[in-house]
């Protein structure tokens, strides 16, 4: 049985609020007094498991903590019970030696916070300039982190994702501040009470998944994506609890308003480590035989595929100069390609990367799909496109769509130049179209928007899937006059398709060399 087993769970808020900084020390006092065994719980809690916060976060230091409590046990125990019936642990002696032994271990569980690394980069993303990376020990201080995302692992088991432009300081395995930019909080049960501070709000976990959200200004947002948590302004006003699917703002005036969670606003996983050598095609679409270009690359299950021009014979794609040799330019009207790959289906990883030229005249009709595989039904598609639909974001970005749901980039692509793209879906528990996708625009992270929460299950197990298919619309059906957005208009050179979920550094390889690993 753990040691927080064997606490009631009135214990357990007890010490949670405690240790959060709230004024509950003579309600602790009280419940140590009448349960001999929770003192040496709780001292055994805060050694072992190393989650005691700083006590010098409340107004009561140490000496005169325990000070009070030597004074309440002296007269308090005078009417508890005869001397005669007392065993010694019982005494007020032993007992307030017990907490004295409990406010140490809190005040050398702070030195060590001050003295010690108790945090690691874990992951980081497209995080460039930043004066830390992946492997780094952290301890009390400020993180600033000016692009991408960044994941910090702390030594109580909580996990930080932090979103660009973002600056947090790390006061304790229990306490952050927020100063400005986003981080989501993932806290495991044995770190409950862990505490957000940002400088209009206040928040405390209760064993959760929380996104966090604090503008130049200095309001914040607080997001319950699960559990449960309690927040408030200041300390003059009495928490708030907060359950998933619920959200808080704070003016600068400590004013709360409450609505409904946004998800989507939040970066809650990133990618692990990618594969070196993954599975690939490679369409340059420098050779072409007959009417077939040829993919190179490892192969998929060690196999290549052909892209087959479909055009009308007489209006065959036609050949430009591209970034590395020759290109393909679409007319959309009826030029497309057609492969026999079936995509890379369910939720599994994968990479669509390519060099992309759209018009400067780009018209909504011409924008689905420059890549595109599955089922067109909800969430069972993906499609690669210049956006053309003006209430999913601007258009003219870069967008991956499923099927009624979608990712829209910030970059507008409209300029008649060649730009690099790569979409990125990594797999794993729980992926999502808003959490686990990223979007690179010449090598950088995209700003996203317009995020669908969605599972994503690419289906190529329908008898009507499609396999990948090059410059033209997945929802389009020859002969289907309704469908005014069948083809895509533009420029396509050096497509990759891999089984993987590359890293901004193998991304920037097909960028500038295009190849991986050299």
């Amino acid at each position: 049985m753990s040691m927080t087993e064997q606490m009631t769970k009135h214990q357990q808020q007890l010490l949670a609020a405690y240790l959060a900084g709230e004024d509950v020390a003579d309600e602790l006092l009280e419940a140590c007094q009448h349960d001999v065994n929770l003192l040496a719980q709780v001292s055994k809690y805060v050694t072992s498991e190393r989650l005691l916060k700083a006590h010098h976060q409340s107004d009561t230091r140490p000496d005169n903590f325990t000070r009070s409590v030597m004074a309440k046990l002296s007269e308090q125990q005078k009417t508890i019970r005869p001397k005669s019936t007392m065993s010694w642990f019982s005494s007020p002696y032993a007992l307030a030696a017990s907490i004295m032994l409990f406010v140490s271990v809190i005040f050398l569980a702070e030195h060590l916070d001050y003295t010690n690394k108790f945090a690691e980069v874990t992951k980081m993303t497209a995080s460039h300039n930043a004066n830390f990376s992946v492997g780094s020990q952290l301890g009390q201080g400020d993180i600033i982190l000016e692009h991408g995302y960044s994941e910090i692992l702390l030594e109580n088991g909580v996990v930080l994702v932090l979103e660009a432009p973002v600056k947090v300081n790390l006061q304790s395995r229990d306490k952050v501040t927020l100063h400005h930019g986003k981080l989501v909080a993932r806290v495991p049960q044995n770190a409950i009470g862990f505490r957000v501070d940002t400088p209009s709000s206040e928040i405390i976990d209760l064993g959760t998944e929380f996104g966090v959200e604090v503008s130049n200004s200095g309001e914040s947002q607080v997001h319950v994506l699960d559990g449960e948590i309690k927040a408030r302004g200041n300390k003059t006003q009495s928490y708030q609890h907060v359950k998933k699917d619920q959200a808080l703002a704070f003016d600068l005036n400590h004013q709360i308003t409450s609505f409904v969670s946004v998800p989507s606003d939040f970066m809650r996983v990133l990618p692990g480590d990618s594969i070196e050598e993954p599975h690939l095609l490679h369409w340059s679409f420098d050779d072409k035989q007959q009417h077939n270009y040829l993919s190179s690359g490892r192969g998929i299950d060690g196999q290549q595929y052909v892209a087959k021009d479909k055009s009308p014979i007489d209006e065959q794609l036609t050949e430009v100069a591209g970034v590395y040799d020759k290109a393909i330019s679409f007319n959309g009207e009826n030029n497309w390609l057609e492969t026999q790959y079936p995509g890379v289906g369910s939720d599994n990883p994968r990479t669509v990367a390519f060099w992309l030229k759209v018009p400067s005249d780009f018209l909504p009709e011409n924008a689905y799909g420059i890549v595109s595989w599955g089922l067109q039904q909800d969430y069972s598609a993906w499609q690669i496109s210049p956006n053309p639909e003006s209430i999913d974001g601007p258009l003219g970005r870069i967008r991956i769509g499923t099927y009624n749901a979608q990712i829209v980039g910030n970059t507008d692509l409209r300029d008649d130049e060649w730009h690099h793209i790569a979409v990125v879906l990594y797999g794993g528990l729980k992926s999502n179209l808003a959490t686990h996708v990223l979007l690179y625009v010449d090598g950088k992270l995209e700003k996203t928007q317009k995020k669908s929460i969605a599972k994503v299950a690419t289906n190529l197990q329908h008898p009507a899937s499609r396999p990948l298919t090059i410059g033209k619309n997945i929802g389009y059906i020859e002969g289907a006059t309704h469908e005014k957005q069948m083809f895509f208009k533009g420029g396509l050179d050096e497509l990759y398709v891999v089984e993987a979920a590359l890293n901004q550094q193998q991304i920037i390889q097909l960028m500038t060399h295009n190849q991986l690993n050299e």
